[in-house]
């Protein structure tokens, strides 16, 4: 097992993060192999003392085990069910609940390093946090797919800090997982009376809201991806049964898979269907259609539902998605644009081309990553304007976002804090650095943005760019490319400007 070339950065970054932290994040999209990152931290610090890696169910802590040790760890003891480490155990793995009940022969300052697994869900509940309270000498490390922003600023009341992010689309452009192509599909399945329950849409409602429209979905399948290998999700197992049959019915080679009933797994199928039996530990990279009929208000689950068929394989030019338009007042139903959004207004840009499409009924097939440009685009050109009433202000000083914006630094120019420390206010330190470097402390919001405009401002330092004095000049002498600048291009080119003034 080798590790691909965007996995040890992350694997350094929270080494590094961890000699100014103890509790820190890191965001990596599903398909990345954050258990083989995972394996790959534990083999570096478990040198330091024993390590506790926290799955997310019972079914994952063997897979985990089992990857640790093809990578060459010794091999785990297992704190789960009939399994039982013992204090000397140098790599332990369980779930968040086998080891809240058992906690009493575990000595508070035993493990040295913890690495929770899902930690959206595996955090901040009240078994989470009696197991990270009672190891809280150990240095913590969270692991999560989901990179929205309000998801991260929930985790920022335990989390000090994001150390990497690994996002999907990243992986999409440099080739490491599939480019996927949304077809939206109105189906008129209408889910404004389904309840909820745990926070999710309740299963049995669902599958009465669904079941009247299997057929319709079915001809759905066979009109837009009929030559996919497809893996359907739906809310019941009974509901997955029904959908199999008419699915025969229709001439389609189709099998049903659950708990009970895996055999099908090992057998020839052009379409599989289960109850969220696969949303995890099931690879079968030759999948090239995901139809999720099981609408979901978990950003996770629905990652984890897309995730089946993200995998490379030859001959595979991309992944269809099966978007079906249910109809719903709910703005928490996950649709396909968050899959890539950080923010519910990038969200909202996205959704806004895919529903456009579905709306004039065309055939085409929208792909993400040129769904993802156009909206950022869209994006930029709003940053833009509100640069234009901006530039009213006091010109003796560099604006914030017009230096962000010239540097093509969109996120900057829109920061919104997402760990608790980045809300507090800018200290007194980040206020005398932002001025000497031209800007005016005041109209800098709190500690994290001040932060991140430093790191910009030290690293173009080190790199000798032009500094941000510089960029603001050479942007009013219409410079090509005031942010690919040299400091000392900057200041030959400004002098030259100068001077003929």
């Amino acid at each position: 097992m080798d590790l691909l070339p965007y996995q040890p950065p992350f694997i350094d970054a929270a080494l590094k993060a961890w000699l100014e932290y103890d509790r820190i994040l890191g965001v990596a999209a599903t398909g990345s192999g954050k258990t083989v990152m995972a394996a790959a931290l534990t083999e570096r610090i478990v040198t330091q003392g024993p390590v506790l890696f926290l799955a997310d169910a019972q079914e994952l802590v063997h897979q985990t085990a089992d990857k640790f040790e093809r990578w060459g760890l010794f091999p785990p003891a297992i704190e789960m069910a009939g399994s039982k480490a013992t204090p000397g155990d140098c790599i332990v793995i369980g779930t968040m609940q086998s080891m809240a009940r058992r906690l009493d022969k575990w000595p508070c300052d035993y493990f040295r390093h913890i690495i929770v697994d899902e930690a959206h869900r595996n955090t901040l509940g009240d078994q989470a946090t009696k197991v990270l309270k009672h190891f809280s000498p150990a240095k913590v490390a969270g692991l999560t797919a989901t990179g929205f922003r309000s998801d991260k600023k929930q985790l920022g009341s335990y989390y000090e800090t994001v150390f990497a992010e690994i996002p999907l689309i990243n992986l999409i452009k440099d080739g490491y997982l599939s480019r996927i192509v949304i077809k939206s599909i109105p189906m008129g399945i209408d889910l404004r009376n389904v309840r909820t329950t745990a926070g999710d849409y309740n299963e049995a409602d669902l599958g009465e809201a669904i079941e009247p429209y299997l057929r319709k979905c079915a001809e759905a399948w066979i009109e837009h991806a009929k030559d996919r290998k497809t893996v359907v999700f739906l809310p019941l197992i009974e509901t997955s049964k029904k959908f199999c049959t008419i699915m025969r019915e229709l001439g389609i080679n189709a099998v049903h898979v659950d708990g009970l009933d895996r055999e099908a797994l090992r057998g020839n199928w052009d379409v599989i269907c289960n109850a969220s039996l696969l949303t995890t530990g099931w690879d079968e990279p030759s999948v090239d259609c995901v139809y999720i009929l099981r609408p979901t208000k978990s950003l996770v689950l629905y990652m984890q539902m897309v995730g089946r068929g993200t995998r490379k394989f030859p001959g595979k030019d991309n992944m269809l998605l099966l978007d079906p338009l249910f109809l719903s007042d709910k703005h928490d139903l996950v649709r396909p644009a968050k899959l890539i959004a950080k923010t519910a207004e990038e969200q909202d840009d996205m959704q806004a081309v895919l529903d456009k499409q579905a709306q004039g009924g065309g055939e085409k097939q929208l792909d993400l990553l040129d769904i993802s440009t156009e909206a950022a685009e869209a994006r930029h050109k709003t940053l833009v304007e509100k640069l234009k009433e901006a530039s009213k202000r006091n010109a003796r000083t560099v604006d914030a976002m017009e230096f962000a914006l010239s540097i093509n630094e969109d996120r900057l120019a829109n920061y919104e804090p997402e760990m608790a420390w980045e809300s507090m206010p800018v200290s007194e330190g980040q206020r005398n650095a932002l001025a000497r470097a031209g800007f005016d402390p005041d109209e800098i919001t709190c500690k994290g943005q001040a932060s991140a405009l430093l790191d910009v401002l030290f690293r173009r330092m080190d790199m000798r760019l032009a500094s941000a004095k510089q960029v603001k000049w050479l942007i009013k002498f219409h410079h090509p490319a005031p942010w690919q600048a040299t400091f000392e291009e900057a200041s030959a080119f400004l002098d030259r400007h100068f001077a003929k003034r």
